[in-house]
């Protein structure tokens, strides 16, 4: 996991293509470039640095997407307003057949930011290069090029800005990074990468879930696609690993826990969330976290 340092550099973000990564609180933003539907021409994320801004990838096509851009727009234009300095930066996962509700919704909703687009769907360049597997998916980046939240929607979202924003200078961000191993035998090995700036104590839950698919009578090979799938959690209600992460004279610290087998499951998901110090008090004291994703199948052919 990348260390960061204190922020007293402006970090600039490569004005070239950006290379395959997969974005976690904590790294640096690459860059994205693409052909700006809403003003013409090129926009490109870079041209936005010392501001603030919120990356969004969405599409005509997404209902959960349309769904959340009333309020998007409501708590951006808000922000946008009341401490500047702020930049929202979108790309589009519609195809050439869903152009016409890409331009639906950004006439309707007077989209007046930067919305790249190239028509190649889920082949997007701009979301390969993020490796975006679902939407809506959103970034919040700090004026210095580092990705201090993602995913923030609904009622958290205007509260989140807040916090960042009426912190600006003071907030340090956090690292999250997370990977899984299959060990062999149905269980999983997931390892997590904490970075706390200034040392402070980290608390973080993991959630996971196995999947089980049913295939027809008459496809013993699995070579089409399952008739149902069966969710596994063995705590719906509560995360099922939760622990207190303290830092001694390093800022980051590495933990180990192994997720049991389920017999019969094709998959394994999880998600690491780490709340940000601070936030306590936040929504009745459920806090603001910030998190990490991801899923291992045991099967090449399931």
């Amino acid at each position: 996991m990348k260390r960061i340092l204190i922020l007293t550099v402006l970090m600039l973000l490569a004005a070239v293509p950006a290379q395959a990564y997969t974005p976690n609180v904590g790294d640096r933003a690459n860059d994205i470039s693409g052909r700006d539907v809403v003003n013409g021409g090129v926009a490109q994320l870079s041209d936005h640095m010392g501001k603030w801004v919120f990356l969004d990838f969405w599409a005509g096509w997404c209902g959960p997407c349309i769904g959340e851009l009333p309020n998007m727009l409501t708590e951006t234009r808000r922000v946008a307003r009341e401490y500047g300095n702020f930049q929202v930066f979108g790309v589009s996962l519609d195809a050439d057949s869903t152009t016409n509700l890409l331009h639906k919704y950004i006439k309707q909703h007077k989209i007046d930011y930067p919305v790249t687009y190239d028509g190649g769907g889920w082949d997007t360049v701009q979301s390969k290069e993020w490796d975006i597997h679902s939407i809506p998916a959103t970034f919040l980046i700090n004026p210095q090029g580092v990705i201090v939240a993602t995913n923030l929607r609904g009622e958290k979202l205007g509260p989140a800005l807040d916090f960042f924003l009426g912190n600006d200078g003071d907030y340090m961000p956090i690292g999250l990074s997370s990977s899984a191993t299959d060990n062999g035998d149905g269980s999983v090995g997931l390892s997590i990468d904490l970075f706390s700036p200034d040392h402070k104590a980290l608390r973080y839950e993991v959630d996971y879930y196995h999947v089980k698919y049913e295939y027809a009578e008459d496809d013993p090979n699995h070579e089409r696609r399952p008739v149902s799938s069966e969710y596994i959690e063995l705590d719906e209600e509560n995360s099922e690993i939760s622990e207190s992460a303290s830092f001694g004279e390093f800022g980051d610290r590495s933990f180990s826990h192994t997720i049991p087998a389920v017999e019969g499951t094709a998959m394994m998901g999880y998600t690491v969330r780490v709340m940000l110090p601070g936030t306590e008090d936040m929504f009745d004291g459920e806090g603001l976290w910030v998190s990490d994703s991801g899923r291992i199948r045991f099967n090449a052919d399931k």
